[in-house]
């Protein structure tokens, strides 16, 4: 995966929630602290109730979050979660667990590669897990470029502007993710397009669209990108 140097439009990506889909992947990292600490005792039920909708985490925007927020408040060690964290990336990389893209997305990266747009994955998750993933799934063609280890959100803001540093408008560079705070709000400050994959109802802040899945915001993406660079591929 290369990025071309001088790019017409940008198309942000996240990964797990919006790129890979399923909760398999969320589910071994609490399997993984639960193994390793007595604390973490009954970890992996009580991710399955919260993403049953039963249980009620409110500062949590996704399941590694909730994972992460329900494992420190029983005791368990930022130590622990971080090894709990890497074997599960270990278990995705190895190709288990069911996940998948969005229906469409193939399509609707090949459209919007057509007009010009550089689709760059921008992910907090290590390299291990996400690679595999996307050759798996055949997707390695359609993304020019994998940011991993991203630190957002202190670090979005930064990845962005490098991004968009050739881009003739900030409306150029588009952000697309299911955490609000690391994905849209960086984006949406710096006048540029965010949108939120909303799977939780949380309608945490502005944005450009926002629907609960991927397939629902895919129209509004394909529209933002013929709306900036439509009139550069007529012209040439």
């Amino acid at each position: 995966m290369t990025l071309a140097p001088r790019p017409s439009a940008v198309l942000v990506l996240d990964f797990d929630g919006t790129l890979c889909i399923g909760d398999d992947p969320v589910l071994f990292y609490a399997e993984e602290i639960q193994r390793r600490h007595d604390a973490a005792r009954g970890l992996v039920d009580h991710t399955r109730e919260f993403f049953a909708g039963v249980r009620d985490i409110p500062d949590a925007p996704d399941g590694y979050h909730a994972v992460a927020t329900l494992a420190t408040a029983a005791g368990v060690p930022s130590s622990v979660l971080g090894e709990g964290y890497l074997a599960s990336r270990r278990r995705l990389d190895e190709g288990e667990g069911e996940t998948n893209p969005p229906d469409g997305v193939a399509e609707l990266l090949t459209q919007v590669r057509h007009l010009g747009v550089q689709v760059v994955l921008v992910t907090n998750a290590p390299a291990v897990g996400a690679q595999s993933w996307i050759e798996r799934q055949g997707l390695g063609l359609l993304i020019d470029r994998l940011w991993p280890d991203a630190g957002k959100p202190a670090a979005m803001p930064g990845i962005l502007e490098e991004l968009a540093a050739s881009l003739t408008d900030p409306g150029r560079l588009a952000s697309v993710g299911d955490v609000w705070i690391n994905d849209v709000e960086p984006a949406v400050r710096r006048g540029s397009a965010g949108f939120f994959i909303d799977r939780f109802g949380r309608g945490d802040g502005p944005c450009t669209a926002a629907a609960p899945t991927f397939e629902e915001l895919a129209p509004a993406i394909a529209s933002w990108a013929r709306e900036h660079l439509g009139a550069d591929e007529a012209a040439s």
